[in-house]
């Protein structure tokens, strides 16, 4: 999260995580002890040269703890869910100063709350996660022109697929205006499968799309593939809303293209069944409902970054506008789905309530069981409340 109190409060208190950065290996091999200090660089850094990984998240720079107690999406999802459906064990300190742990057999409701309750039960001090056998992996980044544009919808409706989808597979591609420079469209492919000397076959309608600028696809490690790597809009995964997005997101790029240094992104990144079924019933994310009838979504993600604090208000303001623009699109085409993917959710939106709502009671009655008082609703402004 990247907006004001997320993480930090002035004339608060902000706790300094940092130095909670174990990275022990327990139960032979089979599960991970990490505190919430870590990036997730500094875990595949360790544990790569060891052939093992984690549903960690897909940028090196993200941390540990905030990633884990959102959901986490990661290139491992296709296979085993969302990043915090691996974790075992969660270590918590209440309000009241207690330690605690929630596993399936002790304070299993906390562990499911916490499984996408955000910053609501308590300061979460260390995980542990199941480990995942990983060696070498084929993946990176290629860029292509605007041009291309109707190549790269249909070949990402193909690669997001109910059924058939190879769950080694993950790629997110990203509409990208660079400030002075250009448009370029940009996928990020991972293949957690062994590698082979040909690229996987998951990607070949993206890799025969003529006209790339740049190709830094490759076979690497985990650590250096997460090393190159707003607001979130979950909806039904069609060439019209594809298109339509993409024409929101082209013509908003004009009021925005002479902010210095602006970089003003959409990505899309793939919600096939295979991740949002795995493990709907343990978490609190409100994937349980059979209302969405098996189909792929697709997360449309808004990104900018600008280079003057002077420019805050008015991006912001036409982020917004975006948004707001691209809601009622889909709405007008019956394409909207209530999840909205907490750790990429803009303070105006509510993810949690988009759990529905029997997971919002679920939450609302571990907060009062564990934290009776309210403190992580009403003392800390940051983060996405459980509704009072």
């Amino acid at each position: 999260m990247f907006h004001a109190q997320a993480s930090n409060i002035a004339g608060g208190v902000t706790l300094d995580l940092r130095d909670l950065n174990e990275i022990t290996l327990v139960n032979g091999n089979a599960d991970v002890r990490l505190g919430v200090g870590l990036t997730w660089g500094e875990v595949y850094a360790q544990l790569d040269p060891l052939g093992l990984t984690v549903a960690g998240g897909r940028i090196a720079s993200v941390g540990v703890g905030g990633y884990i107690v959102g959901g986490g999406l990661s290139f491992l999802s296709p296979k085993v869910g969302f990043a915090a459906d691996t974790v075992s064990k969660y270590e918590v300190v209440l309000a009241n100063g207690t330690l605690v742990e929630a596993t399936a057999t002790q304070n299993s409701d906390l562990l499911r709350a916490l499984r996408g309750g955000g910053n609501n039960l308590g300061i979460v001090t260390r995980v542990t996660m199941k480990t995942h056998a990983q060696g070498l992996m084929w993946g990176g980044t290629m860029m292509h022109p605007t041009t291309t544009l109707h190549n790269h919808l249909l070949a990402f409706i193909d690669f997001n697929k109910a059924t058939g989808y190879d769950e080694n597979a993950s790629l997110i591609t990203s509409l990208v205006y660079y400030y002075g420079i250009s448009h370029t469209i940009s996928t990020q492919m991972a293949y957690t499968g062994p590698p082979s000397s040909s690229p996987p076959a998951a990607f070949s309608d993206f890799l025969s799309i003529p006209w790339v600028t740049t190709n830094y696809a490759r076979v690497n490690s985990m650590r250096n593939i997460t090393v190159e790597a707003g607001a979130s809009i979950p909806a039904v995964c069609n060439l019209q809303v594809l298109g339509a997005a993409y024409q929101i997101w082209w013509d908003s790029h004009s009021s925005v293209q002479n902010i210095p240094g602006i970089v003003w992104t959409m990505t899309f990144q793939p919600l096939p069944p295979s991740i949002y079924n795995r493990n709907p019933t343990t978490n609190s994310l409100g994937f349980s409902s059979p209302s969405r009838s098996n189909q792929p979504l697709v997360v449309i993600q808004l990104l900018a970054s600008w280079a003057s604090s002077l420019d805050d208000a008015f991006v912001r303001t036409k982020a917004r506008e975006l948004y707001d623009s691209l809601t009622s699109e889909l709405v007008a085409k019956s394409a909207t789905d209530p999840w909205v993917y907490l750790n990429y959710a803009a303070d105006w939106q509510d993810p949690i309530t988009g759990y529905g709502t029997g997971n919002v009671a679920a939450l609302q009655a571990a907060r009062t069981k564990y934290d009776p008082n309210g403190v992580f609703t009403s003392r800390v402004p940051g983060g996405f409340k459980i509704p009072v």
